[in-house]
């Protein structure tokens, strides 16, 4: 071999040896790499295939992040429309939705070698179901302590709101704990009948847990919220949603073949004392005033009697 094909040999196993070291470098979809170590970069990957359902007037957030790759990464909206009222920025879908409809789009996600990849997403924007506050069941009775997660649902601009459950007969209300540790709650178990205040420094999200209620029976019972109520108000104290809690109707008197009494009448009041007591019977008509010397009527055939003499005479 002459002196030139050994020192270009060298120098193609002196580059081969570099390159081994700093790994490959491709770009594209399909193929990835760091700039360090010997081994290859994860491809990129987006964190969510799907995003959360938007409800018209309501606050929406939703991540399109990716993993992988190399950062520092970029985010566009490749295809398609986002719905009005959200925007991309960064890995952030975000806003407040403004029209009902299913909206197609594609993001595309760029990294330090400018490597992509795109994902499709479809988020469907629906009208604002009414606020509830609903309690997560158990499928079948209970016999021991359980507890029972409080959610609320389209919670709006919600700041305050006051629950009205009962829960039956043989069922004891042991503890209720806050959902959040920035929330206010109070509660009280009267009768069969458990009443619970909420407050909220911040509106929660939907389907958060707003309370943990602790029972215990004291014997087996299924739960069930057909006699549940809540009222819930803004920040100035506006009614924004309402559910009454349902009234127990009460049993009506059992008939019996009986006649029922006659209530007794008012009593009468005593006559002054001296005075004779008219005899019971019929009412009688008022008496017109006699004249003088006049006997009244009814009296006829009755002389009146003498008046007494002046000076005392016998």
């Amino acid at each position: 071999m002459t002196p030139g094909l050994r020192r270009w040999g060298g120098a193609a196993l002196l580059g081969a040896a570099l390159l081994g070291g700093c790994g490959s470098v491709t770009t594209g979809n399909d193929s990835l790499s760091g700039t360090s170590g010997t081994s290859r970069a994860d491809v990129m990957t987006f964190q969510n295939t799907s995003l959360p359902v938007g409800y018209v007037g309501e606050s929406y957030s939703g991540s399109v992040a990716v993993t992988g790759g190399v950062g520092s990464y970029g985010y566009r909206v490749s295809a398609g429309r986002l719905p009005p009222g959200l925007r991309l920025s960064g890995s952030t879908l975000s806003g407040t939705p403004t029209q009902v409809g299913s909206f197609a789009f594609s993001v595309e996600a760029t990294d330090a070698n400018l490597s992509t990849r795109v994902q499709a997403y479809t988020v469907n924007v629906e009208t604002l179901p009414p606020l509830s506050l609903q309690p997560t069941l158990p499928p079948s009775a209970i016999r021991g302590e359980t507890r029972i997660p409080l959610t609320i649902k389209a919670p709006r601009n919600v700041r305050a709101a006051r629950l009205s459950w009962d829960l039956g007969e043989n069922v004891q209300v042991t503890r209720v704990q806050a959902g959040a540790p920035d929330s206010v709650l109070f509660w009280r178990q009267q009768g069969r009948v458990l009443t619970l205040d909420l407050g909220f420094r911040t509106v929660p999200k939907s389907d958060a847990r707003v309370a943990l209620i602790t029972v215990r029976p004291t014997q087996a019972v299924t739960l069930n919220t057909n006699a549940l109520g809540y009222d819930a108000r803004d920040g100035s104290g506006k009614l924004i949603a309402e559910k009454k809690l349902p009234v127990t109707e009460k049993a009506a008197p059992a008939k019996t073949g009986a006649t029922p009494a006659p209530a007794p009448a008012a009593p009468t009041p005593a006559p002054p004392s001296g005075a004779a007591r008219p005899a019971e019977g019929p009412p009688l008509p008022p008496a017109t005033p006699a004249s003088s010397g006049t006997p009244a009527p009814g009296d006829a055939g009755t002389p009146p009697a003498p008046a007494p003499s002046e000076g005392g005479g016998k």
